[in-house]
């Protein structure tokens, strides 16, 4: 087995970057499934609007990743993760003081704005900045730790809520972007692109190199890339804002539900970690294919199988899994396929068709659950993830065709 490969010299920035992730994805995504509940009394909300919310945010995000990825390309990521973490508490405080439907949806489009310059690509630029060619191996372990973010979020967030109310728990995740996410985007170098391109004369020639899409071909591999990522997407960015709702319509307890939906960082770390390891032999659109033919197959298994707490912990398990290797994939495989050239704006432009997808996907799923039942939803869920499948098959014949290029 190949070791894993030893960090750069930016190791404890990038230890740093772990734990905003952790952070910023817990508090703006993964906490809501656990007060949607209480949100949705106190403010006389129906489930539907309340999910609303990551709709706006993702929207939101759509709308400006374009600009902002060209940004990134231009002057860096350190302003405009810091500015992001000033909006994200913001937005995040706004919603403790919601009073009614028009100031809860507005707290949102304040997050989305910190969640696009903060989180979303952004630190995945960041690393390309930072370590150059080793980018993709440094993203991959720097995401094996944001796996935890469910792990830590959703108890963490049913303990505050439980003991100090919803609002006060917003509150709190509002001061944790300040107190700590904030400060360590502060201590991101400034990217000096000029300086940089300088100092390697041969820059831009290896990064032409580096794309394994040749010039013909790399149209229709976007919007493959696009097709892949957005089917995935559509089902990992909404079944998990419901997948404690799901367990206990299989017949699962409360408590258990939430100790077992726990299980998807572990199994999300564990993925990763494993996606790590292989990346030095497996080509990153391999590992990819793995985690969209496991995904559908886990929806299946909790359709088909007994809801039993080993039938439900297996599918958390499967599930997240592939989600997790997927989520590596989404920020290497457009820079395994197109090189590091300009890649803040190319993910700035993958970003719109996929979160536009991942918008959908909170209303879809909360629709579906409610209209159709847990099991035609979880059906469908995997239906949508064999598209996903479909595309990355064709993206092999296109690799495999002739014009895209050969090296891995």
């Amino acid at each position: 087995m190949p070791a894993l490969p030893r960090l750069p010299e930016h190791s404890l920035l990038i230890g740093g970057l772990v734990v905003t992730r952790i952070i910023g994805w817990g508090t703006t995504f993964y906490a809501l499934s656990v007060v949607a509940r209480d949100i949705e009394r106190d403010l006389a909300l129906d489930v539907t609007t309340v999910f609303g919310g990551i709709t706006l945010l993702l929207l939101t995000g759509a709308a400006l990743a374009p600009a902002i990825g060209r940004h990134l390309d231009r002057a860096g990521t350190r302003g405009a993760m810091c500015l992001g973490a000033l909006f994200c508490a913001l937005g995040l405080a706004l919603l403790g003081f919601a009073q009614g439907l028009v100031s809860y949806l507005a707290s949102w489009v304040v997050i989305g704005i910190g969640h696009a310059f903060s989180l979303a690509n952004v630190g995945g630029v960041t690393i390309a900045h930072l370590v150059g060619p080793r980018a993709r191996r440094v993203i991959g372990l720097m995401m094996l730790a944001t796996g935890l973010s469910s792990t830590v979020f959703w108890p963490l967030t049913a303990a505050l809520s439980a003991s100090f109310g919803w609002r006060t728990t917003w509150l709190v995740f509002a001061t944790l972007q300040i107190l700590i996410v904030l400060p360590i985007y502060a201590t991101v170098p400034r990217y000096r692109q000029g300086a940089a391109e300088a100092a390697a004369p041969a820059a831009n020639a290896a990064r032409a190199d580096e794309a394994r899409v040749a010039p013909p071909d790399r149209r229709t591999a976007f919007w493959l890339v696009a097709a892949i990522f957005s089917a995935s997407g559509l089902v990992s960015w909404g079944l998990p804002l419901h997948l404690i709702d799901l367990l206990r319509n299989a017949g699962i307890g409360a408590t258990e539900a939430v100790a077992i939906a726990a299980l998807s960082g572990p199994a999300t770390l564990l993925a990763r970690l494993v996606d790590a390891v292989l990346g030095e032999r497996l080509p990153v659109e391999r590992t990819a294919f793995a985690g969209l033919v496991l995904g559908p197959l886990a929806c299946l298994m909790l359709v088909l199988l007994p809801g039993t707490s080993l039938v439900a912990s297996g599918f958390v398990l499967c599930f997240s899994a592939a989600m997790g290797v997927i989520s590596v994939a989404r920020a290497t495989l457009p820079l395994a396929l197109f090189g590091r050239q300009a890649y803040g704006t190319l993910m700035g432009r993958l970003t719109v068709p996929q979160n536009l997808a991942f918008a959908a996907a909170p209303l879809l799923f909360a629709a579906m659950i409610e209209h159709l039942g847990r099991d035609k939803a979880l059906v469908a869920a995997a239906a949508i993830q064999a598209l996903g499948v479909v595309a990355m098959l064709l993206l092999f014949r296109l690799l495999a065709g002739g014009r895209g290029l050969s090296r891995s």
